[in-house]
């Protein structure tokens, strides 16, 4: 067990991410009311559970992308930190008479991401609310609840089991070279999640009426998006906000780049395999 441990930890790496927006949804109608608001079925989910959602307009966009875990009490969800104040005023306003309660819980809960193979048999007993799986990288990963108080004695304990540290410069590398979308990098409020490719992940296309279905059955049933975000790779660095072009043509834009390689919002007649011009550099579509 001991040897076996010392193998995962190899690879075990940690970041803080207590920064970001962090809820708690409780009470008997819980699930059915995220089911009501969000593009995500809630009402399945059991203890340990961990899926991504999105909050949508009636037509579709986005104005919010989070990652949720079911307890056995409530539903801990967190999002980007700018989205905090417009999340909680945003689900309050549907609460109505729903039996369901929307606690901002971003400055009494700590968020530690903890990267690497088996990083749920590495987390030490430090009294961590909840363990959180998490695609978000595109790589095993996960997030481990705790209160604020307890960063500090998960971080020691994760250093002492072999955890390092890792930048966000790291781990944005590594979510950016595997092709996964962030909000407010590769998607806002003008992107229809099936152009940032998260639908797959944060879309539940045969639950009940929500806000913002009809949107999304059209474009699931029609069966594309005008733009899709593919992975670039250049031969120099790309930088984000960068115009792709094709041909003499401006077919996307740069969305994130970590070195030469970059995730773009292309049309989505572009081909893999594509040769385009970004900035100085010369890129291929590799995804």
């Amino acid at each position: 067990m001991v040897d076996n441990r010392k193998d995962m930890s190899d690879l075990l790496r940690f970041a803080d991410r207590s920064d970001r927006a962090k809820l708690r949804v409780t009470g008997p109608q819980r699930a059915w009311f995220l089911d009501q608001i969000l593009t995500q079925s809630f009402q399945d989910m059991g203890p340990g559970d961990a899926r991504d959602a999105a909050l949508i307009t009636v037509h579709g966009r986005m104005t919010a992308y989070m990652e949720a875990v079911c307890t056995p009490d409530a539903f801990l969800i967190h999002l980007e930190p700018e989205l905090r104040e417009a999340a909680v005023s945003t689900l309050a306003k549907y609460v109505l008479a729903t039996q369901v309660e929307i606690i901002d819980v971003t400055d009494e809960m700590g968020l530690m991401l903890i990267v690497g193979p088996g990083w749920r048999g590495v987390v030490p007993d430090t009294g961590a609310a909840t363990q959180q799986a998490t695609s978000s990288l595109g790589v095993e990963a996960g997030y481990v609840w705790v209160g604020r108080g307890e960063t500090a004695a998960l971080r020691a304990a994760l250093e002492r089991a072999g955890g390092r540290p890792i930048a966000e410069d790291e781990l944005e590398s590594i979510r950016i070279s595997n092709g996964v979308a962030r909000w407010g990098r590769d998607m806002d409020e003008k992107t229809f999640p099936q152009e940032a490719g998260v639908d797959e992940r944060a879309v539940h296309y045969e639950k009940g009426c929500y806000l913002g279905q009809e949107a999304m059955a059209k474009i699931h049933f029609r069966g594309k998006v005008n733009r899709r975000l593919a992975r670039v790779r250049g031969d120099a660095p790309l930088a984000a906000g960068t115009d792709v072009v094709l041909e003499g043509t401006t077919v996307g834009r740069v969305t994130s780049a970590s070195d030469g390689t970059g995730l773009a919002l292309i049309r989505y007649t572009v081909q893999t395999g594509a040769m385009v011009t970004i900035g100085e550099a010369k890129a291929e579509v590799v995804g």
